[in-house]
């Protein structure tokens, strides 16, 4: 292996930890949340540009898709009032995030089962945030004064730990996992509490859906049964010792503040609607103010206030074309793993493709939790969207390098008759 791989590998490999460690620094620190926001800049995109010097752009349809529609977000955050902020706050997360699939796919041409073990410890550097939080309490308490500290963590925190739970699911299916299961059954209980005291109700139905997701898709139907129940025990066992603080913070967040029909997040969509009825069919096509939505809502919030749901955030500010756009690369993304699925099922007569079925099934997971969580809003959490598109990008590599194989052994076999 020569060391530019290995050096590509090694990057690859720190992002998910790095991304995660830098969200904490800037939350702890927030004077060094500039300095934080360069170094994670510098970081993503140089691994990006190594990837593209040594290793070039395959022309494949996703890839295609992928350039075009980063493309067309370039050119209409040029449009907005404020360029900078519609760049760097929305291009710019977008595009790093979704190039992390094609890093993802070169990533699995070099090692095996690489990404476990650090989506693993961003769950073990959450929950130690977490725990150190709570003894000093650092941080903000949501909902309910005094109940549960944050710490550094982000608003992305809960959504990142699904995604996590969503990968040890799969690692455990394909006998993959690189700690005993107990360690990995204390820690999802764990992780899951962690997500129900954070009231998320995004996360929440998002690691729901994933999970439902995964399970209708996966060929381990009862393995994953069983490893749901334990964990479930364990996560009642938890529940039960801590009944009051859930509580708490249920009954907090349910109060007439919080009731959905108040929440800024439903009324947004009706005036996205009743901004979007006054525009001309080039805005309604291909919107107005990309990313920088705050410059046009501020006369229903009375302030300067961004759309928070993904998907009022793409209608309005790149358009139908845009939001359209949005969709059709993740049908890509889906068409490509199952195209890449289809062919390895003709060439293994056996039928033996355990693990390239599950990660055809973690990345419908991946995708669902992300399209669910988009209700709430996540498309401008950077390090949860490049965990998740690093994720699916690895796994279609996985599909793609048993493939691969499955053809070379066939021209093998044809040789050899």
């Amino acid at each position: 292996m020569l060391n530019r791989d290995k050096i590509f590998i090694y990057c690859v490999i720190a992002i998910p930890v790095f991304n995660l460690l830098l969200d904490l620094m800037m939350n702890f620190f927030t004077a060094l949340k500039a300095p934080a926001g360069i170094i994670r800049l510098v970081f993503d995109l140089g691994i990006i540009v190594y990837y593209l010097i040594f290793y070039g752009f395959p022309q494949t349809k996703l890839n295609v898709t992928l350039a075009f529609y980063i493309f067309y977000l370039f050119c209409v955050t040029l449009l907005a009032s404020d360029v900078q902020e519609s760049f760097i706050d929305g291009f710019l997360k977008i595009a790093i995030s979704l190039l992390m699939i094609p890093l993802g796919i070169k990533l699995s041409e070099f090692r095996k089962n690489a990404l476990i073990k650090p989506i693993i410890w961003t769950i073990i550097v959450l929950l130690i945030n977490y725990a150190i939080s709570q003894f000093y309490k650092v941080g903000v308490s949501v909902y309910e004064e005094d109940s549960f500290y944050k710490g550094g963590a982000t608003a992305s925190a809960p959504i990142i730990i699904s995604l996590a739970i969503l990968v040890i699911f799969n690692a455990f299916n394909k006998k993959m996992l690189p700690y005993s299961r107990i360690f990995n059954i204390i820690i999802v209980s764990i992780a899951i509490f962690i997500i129900l005291l954070s009231v998320k109700r995004g996360a929440i139905l998002a690691l729901g859906t994933g999970i439902l997701a995964y399970f209708l898709y996966t060929t381990k139907k009862i393995g994953t049964s069983i490893g749901l129940i334990i964990v479930g025990l364990f996560l009642l066992t938890i529940v039960i010792q801590n009944s009051e603080l859930l509580e708490t913070r249920i009954n907090a967040r349910t109060t007439e503040r919080n009731d959905f029909s108040n929440e800024n997040r439903f009324k947004e969509t009706f005036y996205v609607i009743e901004e979007m009825s006054s525009y001309n069919f080039v805005n309604v096509m291909f919107g107005n103010e990309a990313f920088n939505s705050a410059v046009l809502l501020k006369k229903y919030f009375g302030r300067g206030r961004q759309l928070h749901v993904d998907y009022n955030l793409l209608i309005l500010g790149t358009g139908i074309f845009g939001f359209f756009m949005y969709f059709f690369v993740h049908y890509q993304i889906w068409t490509y793993a199952k195209t890449l699925l289809g062919k390895c099922k003709s060439l293994d007569k056996k039928n033996k493709l355990i693990n390239v079925k599950e990660d055809f099934a973690l990345i419908v997971g991946c995708m669902i939790l992300s399209l669910t969580m988009s209700f709430s809003g996540g498309l401008q959490f950077m390090s949860y969207r490049i965990i998740l598109f690093l994720i699916i990008g690895y796994s279609i590599g996985n599909i793609k390098f048993q493939f691969l194989q499955l053809k070379q052994n066939e021209i093998r076999n044809r040789i050899t008759v």
